[in-house]
């Protein structure tokens, strides 16, 4: 492509240089953008890749809303554990899965284990992997608004 999108995210941990252009893409609303980039995504299911990045910031940017002093949690923990019901009922069954293998760690829930979530990204259609990757790009474009 030859234009830029331009916005400052606020998610650090999306780290991987062509997730944070397609969360530009789509905060920009660049259909032809968003189309290229989730296509990207999809197939790029490896550790450090595209998806990979994308679930990481979705999850460390939910978990520390989900924090409640009152409600503490013990990592690790899986994603599907600690969200929020209503949050919960509000992702594709696709995504629903993938959460429930996908594991937050670290003493104040700071370090994502994707791995179990990719592999099982990789055994899903084409269709399913789209699936999973709205949500989290609804997710964490809620988080950049």
């Amino acid at each position: 492509m030859g234009h830029r999108h331009p916005s400052k995210l606020k998610n650090s941990e999306v780290s991987h240089a062509r997730a944070r252009w397609l969360l530009r893409a789509e905060l920009a609303c660049c259909d032809e953008c968003c189309t290229e980039g989730n296509r990207e995504a999809v197939t790029d299911l490896a550790k450090g890749g595209v998806f990979d990045s994308l679930i990481t910031g979705f999850v460390l940017a939910r978990v520390q809303r989900w924090y409640s002093p009152s409600r503490p949690q013990r990592y690790p923990a899986t994603v599907y554990g600690i969200a929020p019901i209503d949050q919960r009922d509000f992702w594709q069954p696709t995504t629903q899965h993938c959460m429930r293998v996908c594991v937050v760690e670290g003493a104040r829930g700071t370090r994502v284990d994707t791995r179990p979530a990719l592999k099982e990204l990789t055994l899903m259609s084409t269709r399913d992997r789209t699936l999973v990757l709205d949500d989290v790009i609804d997710g964490l474009c809620e988080d950049e608004t």
